[in-house]
């Protein structure tokens, strides 16, 4: 059974979560009340994304090894993200904190804390939790820079910067290829250049950008690929979408599609990963002329590294011409953000 078990997580590792399933069910014949096979068991229906499931294992876990916190942290972290419950999150870590005493632990429960505390709208909070770990115990590159992340979202400029310079730190002494590398920095920089922004020091966020336009032209292809025939093909799809009166409007409106907006673009302080652009004036009041230079911009090679297969890329162009097309009609973020197209 050790040899399944040993196979089956590897599986898990390496997304191959139908091979895991059938080591577990082999597992499950010798011994299903096992430690093993039931964080096994957790684990695979973790994967799998079937949220009941995982919780009912999780659960069986924690009463056969009640000292363990690992399966509260990740009944916690499904009340959170799975369920959308961050008050239940709370609760549940409240009785963990007590017997952690292991740093993976320790890390993760915090990490799940903060995000409940911002996900209950209390960054201040969110703040003094984070503020318990110390930059000395982090060796991992993404997880400091999930870190940076996540104290810029809880306002905390400062220590997002401290954990992005861990982070590339850690990337850069670490034995992956350049071209990883290089990408991780990349992303690095990006996280930097959103610090400078909230920080409104406009010039180190043009630098940080300008560094990550510079390297994403430079690496390799994303997974998933379109043409900008293809590109051109769904936009239209999308605009047939709308009601005839709002097409009529959009006739002197060109789309156009780049791979990366322009090095003049980043240099007035434009997200060089953004998807796409308004370009211009809003539609003027009725019985006015329409401006000339007005252009809707999407940008071919963006859409290709944010999306996860190809229904999600022709999702995520559909979603971006409807949020710059939605700009031309004046909307503005907050309106965007409640029609789901932010």
């Amino acid at each position: 059974m050790n040899e399944d078990l040993e196979r089956a997580f590897e599986a898990l590792e390496e997304g191959r979560i139908d091979d895991a399933a059938t080591a577990l069910e082999r597992c499950r014949r010798i011994d299903r009340k096992n430690p093993d096979v039931v964080t096994l068991a957790a684990a695979v229906a973790d994967a799998q994304g079937d949220t009941d499931e995982a919780l009912a294992q999780y659960r069986t876990l924690s009463e056969l090894q009640p000292d363990d916190p690992m399966p509260r942290i990740c009944i916690a972290r499904l009340q959170l993200k799975d369920l959308g419950d961050p008050d239940a999150a709370l609760e549940t870590l409240a009785a963990v904190f007590d017997f952690i005493d292991e740093e993976a632990d320790l890390i993760e429960a915090i990490y799940v804390k903060t995000e409940a505390l911002l996900a209950r709208g209390e960054p201040k909070a969110a703040r003094e939790a984070l503020g318990e770990l110390t930059t000395s115990v982090i060796e991992d590159p993404e997880l400091a820079l999930d870190l940076g992340e996540l104290a810029l979202t809880a306002e905390d400029p400062k220590a997002a910067h401290k954990w992005v310079e861990v982070a590339r730190a850690a990337n850069k002494s670490s034995e992956l290829p350049k071209e990883e590398q290089d990408a991780f920095e990349s992303d690095a920089l990006h996280v930097l250049g959103r610090i400078h922004e909230a920080t409104e020091n406009a010039a180190g966020m043009v630098a940080a950008w300008q560094q990550v336009r510079t390297l994403d032209i430079a690496a390799g292809p994303a997974p998933i690929t379109v043409t900008e025939d293809e590109v051109e093909q769904i936009a239209r799809e999308t605009l047939a979408e709308l009601p005839d009166e709002i097409r009529a409007r959009l006739e002197n409106v060109p789309i156009m599609i780049e791979d990366f907006p322009s090095v003049d673009l980043v240099a007035d302080g434009f997200d060089p990963r953004a998807l796409g652009l308004f370009q211009g004036n809003a539609m003027p009041d009725e019985g006015s002329a329409l401006p000339a230079v007005t252009t809707i911009l999407l940008f071919r090679k963006n859409l290709e590294r944010a999306a996860t297969d190809e229904d999600h890329l022709a999702e995520e162009i559909r979603i971006t011409v409807l949020h710059e097309t939605a700009h031309y009609f004046g909307l503005d973020e907050e309106d965007l953000e409640k029609l789901g197209l932010d």
